[in-house]
């Protein structure tokens, strides 16, 4: 079991390997459901905006940048 606080380099981690990966926002909303971080819309989900955030980043870069990678 990981902490929210391993979420985002664990995301980071999984957004280059998988290039779009759109379960990230379910983990990110489940984890946001399990820790209390604040009222609100964007402090109480930080880490489903976080999650679409870096999806939007690697869509964007998925035009612009030759993934080559062997794994």
């Amino acid at each position: 079991m990981f902490s929210w606080w391993l979420f985002i380099p664990l995301t980071m981690v999984y957004v280059y390997l998988a290039k779009l990966p759109y379960e990230i926002v379910l983990a990110g909303f489940l984890l946001d459901i399990n820790y209390y971080f604040a009222p609100g819309i964007f402090w109480g989900h930080p880490l489903t905006f976080i999650s679409i955030l870096f999806i939007c980043v690697a869509w964007y870069l998925d035009k612009k940048i030759i993934w080559r990678k062997v794994i």
